[in-house]
């Protein structure tokens, strides 16, 4: 027979004691942590695709319009938000640019939005998307979009598009083109 009681007289826990104690700490443990792990400020956007160049060429040879092309990702993320609407701005040198609304936009999903009148020598024009970007469609449809181009010969540009979200942390990316 076991003797359970110690030499202070006080009886020792039981077998089954101490392992019912060994299996319910892990629980206690990962319950405690489990509701800052489920917890997501914003998801994150990545822009998977921005590039821009002259098109649409007149009898001289010079680029009419500049076309550009944007994708925004969602990355996988088990704790972030769906993102269901996506701003992208991208900025043309007025130098370049002849304002005024994009001349064509396609894309499922995508809108023209405002253009800003010159600030800081640029025109800023602006895109709105609709739709859901979650952990099965993670990608939107690619924006295609053309501005007018003033009649100048092409030149160099540094281009900057901005993708925000009220469920995302904004992105940016910066490319070296020729418009």
């Amino acid at each position: 027979m076991t003797d359970t009681t110690r030499e202070s007289g006080v009886p020792a826990p039981s077998r089954r004691a101490l392992l019912g104690a060994a299996w319910s700490a892990p629980v206690i443990v990962a319950a405690g942590t489990a509701p800052a792990y489920a917890a997501s400020a914003a998801a994150t956007l990545v822009l998977d695709t921005f590039t821009s160049y002259g098109a649409a060429y007149t009898k001289a040879g010079l680029p009419s319009r500049i076309e550009t092309k944007v994708q925004v990702r969602r990355p996988w993320d088990a704790t972030a938000p769906a993102v269901t609407s996506i701003t992208v701005t991208v900025p043309f040198p007025d130098t370049v640019a002849s304002g005024g609304k994009a001349a064509s936009v396609s894309g499922a999903g995508w809108a023209a939005g405002p253009v800003t009148t010159p600030t800081k020598g640029a025109y800023t024009y602006s895109f709105t998307w609709t739709g859901k970007l979650d952990n099965t469609t993670q990608s939107t449809s690619e924006l295609l979009f053309q501005v007018r181009r003033n009649n100048v010969a092409t030149t160099g540009a540094t281009l900057t598009a901005t993708a925000t979200s009220p469920q995302a942390t904004s992105a940016s990316r910066t490319i070296q083109t020729t418009i």
